[in-house]
């Protein structure tokens, strides 16, 4: 196996390496033990930067295929993750491009053999929770699978892939709207639920949305902080509607990010299907597929937006395109649920690159130390940002 990976490291060196021959790589790449893939990365590495006419191999260009050829790779959340602890990537400050360095010899043991003596570990179960409409609590984490709560003709129903679910039953027809509010705190895994209408909403951590059982009248309407994903189901009779404070999108049937979290600059509405109409105090805009909208006091739309960065936090990963320090440090605080402190000022800096969300924040921190221009410290719950 070790003189196979040589040889396709050499093959995708060369850019000789084909589709199959890519996918063979990455295969053998999750295969391969830690250390032992230490061993051939970084004799492949010295022998690619000091050989007569060599090319060094294009880390950056294999990083971006690894992450994205989902299609190819089924498991390629696996594959980055065998891949950042071989070769740590560098996010580099600035608006250009970001580089990949690779740790020689003396760093890699110990990012190996040595554990952090102090660690926050990325959220393990779902610690969200529903309160009904009669003040009642149900927590999702400790719930059995079946049915939670029942209110009129709806019940309240927990699935075998723990998704929320809100199903009708044969009785009563609801009349009145009864609200209900889902959150998911800080430190929490996102939560998925799908309405009694059939669309389906993710929350984020730090999140929460407030929505009637069942809906009533000629409008769908629901209430979010945070962020939040919405696929909606389609009713030309009866739109749906988000609001934030003085924001609303009315949609028919679409498919929406919104991030409405109060510690952020402005309300971010990015379009992935479909179209949706966006009012706010001052202004009111229609947003068209691709597209951003960021509202503060007047409505901005933002074209060409990298979709894959927006739908990051669903997806599992952190993915920094040009994001500063507070930016960065306000993603971690809500996922790990720590607080952040400024030692001095934050530098203007700016961050690119990806990494699983499932990993100790320890293991993020290396990520954007290797820029050599900020560090941190980790006392308890509590992170500490230093230049």
């Amino acid at each position: 196996m070790d003189e196979r990976i040589k040889y396709l490291f050499e093959r995708y060196a060369d850019k000789s390496c084909s589709r199959e021959e890519l996918q063979e790589l990455y295969g053998l790449i999750n295969q391969t033990d830690d250390a032992a893939l230490y061993s051939l990365m970084d004799a492949h590495y010295a022998n690619l930067k000091t050989g007569s006419g060599a090319e060094r191999v294009d880390w950056e260009y294999m990083f971006q295929q690894i992450v994205k050829e989902q299609k190819i790779i089924p498991i390629w959340r696996t594959v980055w993750k065998r891949i950042a602890v071989a070769a740590s990537i560098l996010l580099v400050m600035g608006l250009g491009s970001y580089f990949i360095f690779f740790n020689k010899s003396n760093k890699q043991d110990e990012i190996v053999k040595t554990e952090p003596t102090k660690d926050v570990k990325a959220p393990e179960t779902n610690r969200a929770m529903i309160t009904l409409g009669d003040g009642r609590t149900v927590y999702l984490d400790s719930a059995m699978n079946g049915q939670l709560a029942i209110q009129g003709n709806i019940k309240l129903v927990k699935l075998a892939n723990g998704q929320i679910a809100y199903q009708t039953t044969s009785g009563e027809i609801i009349k009145e709207l009864q609200y209900n509010t889902l959150r998911n705190p800080r430190g929490s895994k996102v939560i998925d639920m799908q309405l009694s209408d059939g669309s389906h909403v993710w929350l984020n951590a730090g999140s929460s949305v407030t929505y009637p059982v069942a809906f009533v009248g000629d409008e769908r309407k629901v209430t979010v902080t945070g962020e939040a994903y919405f696929e909606v189901a389609h009713n030309s009779t009866m739109p749906f509607k988000v609001s934030k404070d003085e924001m609303e999108i009315t949609v028919l049937g679409t498919h929406f990010n919104v991030n409405a979290y109060d510690d952020e600059d402005d309300i971010k509405i990015t379009l992935l299907e479909g179209s949706v109409q966006i009012k706010s105090s001052t202004a009111s805009k229609l947003l068209k597929p691709g597209q951003q909208a960021r509202i503060s006091n007047d409505i901005k739309i933002v074209n060409a937006v990298d979709l894959d960065e927006v739908m990051a936090w669903k997806n599992g990963i952190f993915q920094f395109e040009g994001a500063g320090i507070e930016s960065v440090m306000r993603q971690i605080a809500r996922w790990y649920d720590v607080e952040v402190v400024y030692e001095s000022k934050p530098a203007d800096q700016h961050f690119r690159g990806e990494i699983g969300r499932e990993v100790e924040v320890s293991k993020v921190f290396k990520m954007l130390e290797a820029t050599g221009t900020v560090h941190f410290r980790i006392e308890g719950k509590k992170v500490f940002v230093i230049k």
